[in-house]
């Protein structure tokens, strides 16, 4: 059982050739050259609202001056507002595609269809009508970043994504239904957050599996960046649900940015701990690391934090990126007394705040002024868990690096 067909109306052009063999495509454009080889139909009228609403298998039957053709494809999961109509025999989801796993390419069309198609006052219809025997229900996920504090950095993408798709799980319903609504966008939300990840993934997993097409995203930034989704985007993968990507902002890598601190090797270690002993617990795990690290802090904590730092790892270089892409945006360097002097002169800050700390290799050179590889001391830290000697890790870095035996021994020891 079919539905009824809906119906594309294009028209013709001199410059078809229709000698792709791997794709087919309708555009809206009104000409078009000859090296357009997979193009059939220019000036192309779509409703896109209509189009969206397809899913699975669909079948595509093509006509133009008493010559027709026919194929079947399936609809891409991934298929938003903007994307050109191509359909593409490949049958793996992907960006800009209507439709997946065509029967046809443009040089598999019938040619009196062609030879008619070549006249530009050639109308072109075009019937898609959906069946019932798909095997797929056309679900799909996507993971939608959005401004950390600047609406303006909102990619086009993303929106036409957000306007595209028949729900949007979000961390917070509030924030994105206003953020909708500036937009005009009108689409169904439901909250998915850290007190409901778990009861709130299969109830979502179900809609996806049932054909929707759901948008998560976060309150600010990347989802699953220290923020909830991890549950939802495994179980979509074990569940043969296909997930994409819409990227934006986020603060991490901005905060890295604007660092002026190495950001080639970096961790992201998310929110702290609460208490200052398991915050120091955890700064001494990174007292012999070489790499930067990268976390989160809440604006009351944050000089307690600092003090925790300063204590543990000593005169690192840190940065607290304060208001990133808003208004009183600010990047406080120093140590982390001097960091502290600082915010605490300018008061406790509004919002979180994202920390950039350096590694041991920049910030710790030894007194000799040796150039230590960035790696050295991840290397050490490694053998030393494994228990490896003092003596046998002190010579090979001596005789892999410009130190004497003693000065790496005693680098060695002051890692332990």
């Amino acid at each position: 059982m079919a539905t009824d067909p809906f119906v594309l109306r294009c028209r013709g052009h001199a410059n078809i050739r229709a000698t792709h063999a791997k794709t087919l495509e309708l555009t809206a454009d009104e000409a078009i050259t000859e090296a357009g080889t997979c193009i059939v139909g220019v000036d192309c009228q779509v409703d896109e609202e209509a189009l969206l609403q397809l899913r699975g298998a669909i079948r595509v039957r093509l006509s133009c001056g008493g010559a027709e053709d026919v194929l079947t494809a399936r609809v891409n999961p991934f298929f938003r507002r903007g994307d050109p109509l191509i359909f593409r025999r490949n049958p793996d989801p992907g960006p800009r595609t209507f439709a997946l796993a065509a029967s046809k390419g443009a040089a598999m069309l019938d040619r009196d269809l062609v030879a008619a198609l070549k006249s530009d006052d050639a109308d072109l219809i075009v019937e898609i009508e959906q069946l019932a025997e798909g095997d797929e229900a056309g679900g799909a996920l996507f993971v939608v970043g959005t401004p950390i504090g600047n609406e303006a950095d909102i990619s086009g993408r993303a929106l036409d994504t957000l306007q595209s798709v028949d729900l949007v799980a979000a961390e917070d319903t509030r924030t994105i239904k206003a953020f909708l609504d500036r937009h005009g966008i009108r689409c169904r939300t439901v909250s998915f957050h850290d007190h409901n990840e778990r009861q709130r993934t299969p109830q979502v997993i179900e809609k996806l599996l049932a054909g929707n097409r759901v948008a998560l995203v976060s309150e600010a930034g990347m989802p699953l960046l220290s923020d909830p989704g991890f549950n939802l985007v495994r179980a979509a993968h074990e569940s043969d649900i296909p997930v994409t990507v819409v990227p934006g902002p986020d603060a991490v890598t901005s905060a890295l940015s604007v660092s002026g601190i190495a950001p080639n090797d970096f961790r992201f270690i998310g929110f702290l701990p609460r208490k200052s002993g398991a915050r120091q617990k955890l700064f001494a795990d990174l007292k012999a690391v070489s790499y930067t690290t990268v976390f989160f802090e809440a604006p009351h904590r944050i000089l307690e934090t600092l003090a925790d730092l300063r204590a543990v790892l000593g005169d690192r270089d840190v940065v607290v990126c304060k208001n990133l892409t808003k208004p009183g945006e600010e990047i406080i360097r120093g140590d982390p007394e001097q960091v502290a002097d600082r915010m605490a002169t300018d008061g406790q800050p509004r919002g979180e705040l994202a920390i950039v700390v350096s590694g041991m290799a920049a910030a710790d050179n030894d007194e000799g002024g040796h150039e230590l590889a960035p790696d050295l001391a991840t290397m050490v830290e490694s053998l030393l868990h494994n228990g490896v000697p003092t003596k046998t890790i002190a010579a090979a870095i001596a005789s892999a690096t410009d130190m004497n035996k003693r000065e790496a021994y005693e680098f060695v020891v002051a890692m332990k």
